[in-house]
C-alpha cells in the first residue's frame, strides 16, 4: 500500500535535494529549519526510510533520496505547469470566449473589437455564433454561450438582459445623392424616393411606418424589403435608394459611397448584451465587454442616449 505522504512534506524534500541544506531549504521555503526538519522526518516515517545522512557535519542525500527525488520533480513540473496555466488564466493568456451576434454587429464590428482584444491576449480562443437576434435569444438561453449581442424585446427567464447602446436610427444615403447636402433627414424629405425597408419583424419597422404615416407621407416608392440593415445598405450603395437602419450597420457603409445623417422624428434603437442566467460570468467576457464599451464610444457615427 502506498505511503501517506502530502505536498508540504514532498516540497521540503524537494528543497533540501536542490540546496543541500536544512538551514537554507528552510530559508528557500521562508519556514525554520526545525519545521523542515520535521517534514523530512515525518516523510521518512512515512515511507519506512531513510533519506539524508550527516557525514561531518554535511548532509548527504541516500541513494533512494536520489531515486525518489526523480520522481518528485516529474510530479512537482505537472504542478508547477498547472501553476502556470493558473497564472495565465489570470492574465487572460489562456480562456475561451463563446459570442452569439446579431449580424448588423457581427459582420464588421464586432471583427475588428475580436481582432485587437485576441491579439493583446494571444492563447485565448473565440468563437462567434452569427444569428438573429431572437436566435442569439435561443442560443443564450441553452446556457452554452458567454454573451450575447442582440436587438431584443421582451425577456427570457434563462437570461440577463444589459442595455448595451441606446441610440437612434439614422438614414443612409448615395453621398451623390441631393440628400446628402442636408444635415438632417426628415420624412417630407424621403417623399416619392425608393426606399428600402427592413423586414416586418423588425420591432422599428413600426416605428418607422409610423413616421412617415403621422407626417402624411404615403407615396414613399418601398420597392424592396430585405432582413438585414448590411443588404440594405447595400443597396443604397448601388445608388438605388435610401433607408433608414442602426448606426452600427451603417457605419460599416461609410466611405463605401454612402452617408449616414441624422432622422427626425428619432427612432429609438437599442442593442442588448445577453448573459445566461445560470451560468457563471467570466473575466474574461467582463473585460471583452468594457473592450466592446470602449470601442462603441470611439465611434463617432453612435449617438447614445441615456
Amino acid at each position: 500500500m502506498p505511503a501517506k505522504i502530502n505536498h508540504r512534506q514532498l516540497e521540503a524534500f524537494q528543497a533540501v535535494m536542490q540546496v543541500g541544506s536544512i538551514t537554507r531549504a528552510a530559508d528557500l521555503l521562508g519556514v525554520t529549519q526545525p519545521a523542515v526538519s520535521r517534514l523530512i522526518g515525518a516523510l521518512e516515517h512515512a515511507i519506512g526510510y531513510g533519506l539524508f545522512e550527516r557525514q561531518k557535519g554535511r548532509l548527504l542525500a541516500t541513494p533512494e533520496a536520489r531515486a525518489l527525488y526523480e520522481s518528485v520533480e516529474k510530479s512537482f513540473i505537472g504542478i508547477d505547469k498547472v501553476a502556470q496555466a493558473a497564472a495565465d488564466i489570470r492574465l487572460f493568456k489562456r480562456g475561451a470566449l463563446q459570442i452569439a451576434s446579431m449580424p448588423a454587429i457581427a459582420l464588421g464590428f464586432l471583427p475588428r473589437v475580436v481582432s485587437q482584444f485576441a491579439t493583446e491576449r494571444p492563447g485565448i480562443n473565440v468563437s462567434i455564433q452569427i444569428r438573429s437576434s431572437q436566435k442569439v435569444m435561443e442560443l443564450i438561453a441553452s446556457q452554452q454561450f458567454d454573451i450575447g449581442l442582440a436587438a431584443v424585446r421582451g425577456g427570457h427567464p434563462a437570461i440577463t438582459i444589459e442595455p448595451l447602446l441606446r441610440t437612434s436610427m439614422v438614414c443612409v444615403i448615395p453621398e451623390n445623392h441631393r440628400l446628402a447636402a442636408k444635415d438632417v433627414i426628415t420624412p417630407e424629405d424621403l417623399e416619392n424616393q425608393v426606399f428600402i425597408s427592413l423586414g416586418e419583424e423588425w420591432g422599428t419597422r413600426r416605428l418607422v411606418d409610423t413616421a412617415f404615416d403621422t407626417a402624411g407621407i404615403s407615396s414613399r416608392l418601398t420597392t424592396v424589403d430585405t432582413q438585414l440593415s448590411e443588404a440594405a445598405c447595400a443597396f443604397v450603395r448601388e445608388g438605388f435608394g435610401v433607408s433608414l437602419v442602426e448606426p452600427i450597420g451603417a457605419a460599416e457603409s461609410l466611405e463605401r459611397g454612402v452617408v449616414a445623417r441624422p432622422f427626425e422624428p428619432e427612432i429609438p434603437y437599442e442593442y442588448s448584451l445577453l448573459y445566461p442566467r445560470h451560468r457563471p460570468r467570466g473575466r474574461l467576457t467582463e473585460a471583452f465587454v468594457d473592450n466592446l464599451k470602449n470601442a462603441l464610444r470611439e465611434n463617432p457615427l453612435i449617438m447614445q442616449h441615456d
